[in-house]
């Protein structure tokens, strides 16, 4: 079984590291939990985003090590003047556990600050609820119907604040 280590989180500035946080949503969204192809490669946000990627050390079974395997991604979508979207995280399965996720959601709440923003929301999967509330994203009253997207209970959660204590 294969090791990952030695998070690393860049944000992307070439065509071709956008084809691999590409993959990399496809890899979780379509072929894992099965959601239609078309959903993620015809997004009206894929070429207006910010996108980060986890990079990691992966030690194989014979003790060789592969540097820069791309494990994770995120993305960070300008929404208006006070407001944008965090969206499209994911973490290859077999990277889970090394609190990837949380790297990668502190990384857009910290650029969402750097930017000026106050407010952001997610649309985020039901049962991923729990995990985003960790960060203070909170289902709002009024706001607090579920939809669903291709078939999948979702919240839209927001956080209010950003880089105001």
């Amino acid at each position: 079984m294969s090791v990952y280590s030695n998070p690393v989180l860049r944000l992307i500035t070439e065509e071709e590291d956008r084809q691999i946080s590409m993959q990399l949503s496809i890899t979780v969204f379509v072929n894992e939990q099965k959601y239609p192809l078309e959903r993620i490669v015809d997004d009206e946000y894929n070429d207006n985003s910010d996108v980060w990627i986890a990079y990691c050390e992966k030690k194989m079974e014979d003790g060789t090590v592969q540097n820069d395997v791309p494990v994770g991604t995120v993305r960070y979508i300008d929404i208006s003047e006070d407001v944008c979207r965090l969206g499209r995280l994911v973490v290859l399965s077999e990277a889970r556990g090394l609190s990837l996720g949380r790297k990668l959601v502190d990384i857009v709440i910290q650029e969402a600050a750097n930017r000026g923003k106050t407010t952001m929301f997610i649309h985020a999967q039901a049962n991923k609820r729990g995990f985003y509330e960790k960060f203070g994203f909170v289902v709002e009253e009024g706001d607090d119907t579920i939809f669903h997207v291709d078939g999948d209970p979702h919240y839209r959660m927001w956080i209010r604040n950003i880089g105001k204590k």
